[in-house]
């Protein structure tokens, strides 16, 4: 495949790298400048990925459109169609890997299809084994939610304290460390977390 390449890595977290997908589209000889990042999104949705949008404005027609893994470019099966049609409507190919696929093969369009639909229920089972850990771990009173900032010993006496008119809010909330709407929660019995 003659091609120009653009590729598109992404990660789900800030704290993950995309070196090793880097490496891979420099070794497809796709150029430096047209790898195009996202970091910590999870591919579920198209919305907010400049990085992507960024790379499919950068195809032209007879280039492709790289990814390492299928899962870094979509999870969700409807997205993916709508960016693949219009990949092909521009003469854009997608790569994976190596290996270059043309929507408009039939062939080629299940294929990727398919991993599509491998993607979006890897994605839906994540998610599921998510929540039914997160329900377990409410079950067994491991899943209380945000806790308070303060313990309630240090709430007891910042409420003491401005009742007897020993010291501000300011003050307090410097003393301790905390935003003053957080002392406001504590001294007028709003909760400090409401769910």
């Amino acid at each position: 495949m003659n091609g120009s390449r653009v590729g598109y890595a992404r990660c789900s977290t800030d704290e993950q790298d995309v070196v090793i997908q880097t490496e891979q589209f420099l070794a497809l000889d796709v150029p430096e400048e047209r790898i195009y990042i996202d970091r910590g999104f999870s591919g579920t949705t198209r919305r907010n990925r400049a990085g992507l949008d960024q790379a499919l404005a950068a195809v032209w027609d007879g280039t492709v459109f790289t990814v390492t893994k299928f899962d870094r470019f979509a999870r969700n099966m409807a997205e993916a169609n709508d960016i693949l049609t219009g990949l092909s409507g521009r003469g854009v190919l997608f790569g994976l890997g190596a290996s270059v696929y043309d929507w408009n093969d039939p062939f080629g369009r299940l294929f990727l299809q398919t991993l599509a639909m491998v993607a979006e229920f890897e994605a839906n089972i994540g998610h599921q084994r998510t929540r039914e850990g997160m329900a377990l771990a409410k079950k067994n009173g491991k899943l209380k939610g945000k806790q308070p900032k303060l313990p309630e010993p240090a709430r007891r006496s910042i409420r003491r304290r401005h009742a007897e008119g020993e010291v501000s809010l300011a003050d307090l909330a410097t003393e301790y460390s905390v935003g003053r709407s957080t002392i406001h929660r504590i001294i007028h019995g709003a909760p400090e977390n409401p769910r």
